[in-house]
């Protein structure tokens, strides 16, 4: 914890059990977003996320987790575990000052560091040690997917995918409404895993761009790649949800042959 502490880190709340529930107290920053958050048990960094709401909304998705929020659903078990084994659960944050640019851009604090700090510091629900899929074995660990295999029997739900002109060029598609609660909140990463490939392109999820706040999956020049190699515009593509931030897309009609 010190370690996050020293690069400015702030404990700015805690959980706690109501009438056998999690709640929080957000003594600051509650209003914040942009932001890079953390949950500390008795001092030991135990999870590291990183968010484009408000801190308050985000900590609200732990509190209530969705039928298919398998991070949020994962932590809130958590969380009442250590705080019914009488161990304090804090939450500590790193707001984006909005300070920080390189030439005239600006840089996202949260999204630079969150890769690094997980790498660096492993914790334990991110699933930075292999214990945690002995504690959660029917979850799917999808924090740190390359260490652990993405097999058929992680698939939770998936939907059909026309590629369309704009999604074939530009690297991104968009959600329908009938599916839409399947993926995670704005601003949050998303693993794609294309093919049989075990190796994500790391993504991101905007609900801006859509006035009706389905998600758009960005997916960037790596899946535009993938989409050029593997597929023609006008397929059906079978889009397979492991968890609101990893997915897998594959060909399923009309599909090129990939070397």
């Amino acid at each position: 914890m010190n370690r996050l502490l020293e690069i400015g880190f702030q404990r700015c709340g805690y959980w706690c059990i109501e009438n056998d529930l999690i709640t929080f107290v957000l003594n600051q920053h509650q209003n914040s977003n942009n932001i890079l958050y953390a949950f500390v048990c008795d001092g030991e960094v135990k999870y590291v996320g990183k968010t484009t709401q408000i801190l308050s909304k985000r900590m609200a998705g732990y509190k209530r987790p969705g039928a298919t929020q398998s991070t949020n659903i994962r932590n809130n078990k958590l969380i009442k575990e250590y705080l019914e084994s009488n161990v304090a659960v804090d939450i500590l944050a790193l707001p984006d000052n909005g300070l920080m640019h390189y030439g005239q851009f600006h840089m996202n604090l949260a999204a630079a560091l969150e890769d690094n700090i997980i790498s660096v510091m492993s914790p334990e629900w991110n699933g930075g040690r292999k214990e945690i899929q002995e504690v959660l074995s029917n979850e799917t660990l999808s924090d740190n997917a390359e260490d652990y295999k993405i097999s058929k029997e992680d698939i939770k739900y998936s939907f059909v995918l026309e590629l369309q002109p704009t999604y074939y060029r530009s690297g991104f598609f968009n959600v329908k409404v009938s599916d839409e609660k399947l993926i995670g909140s704005d601003g949050e990463s998303i693993e794609i895993y294309t093919g049989d490939s075990n190796q994500p392109i790391q993504g991101s999820i905007n609900r801006r761009c859509n006035t009706n706040s389905t998600p758009r999956i960005m997916g960037g020049i790596g899946l535009r790649n993938w989409f050029v190699k593997s597929a023609n515009v006008g397929v059906q593509l079978t889009i397979s949800v492991m968890s609101p931030n990893s997915i897998r897309i594959e060909n399923i009609i009309g599909t090129k042959s990939v070397a």
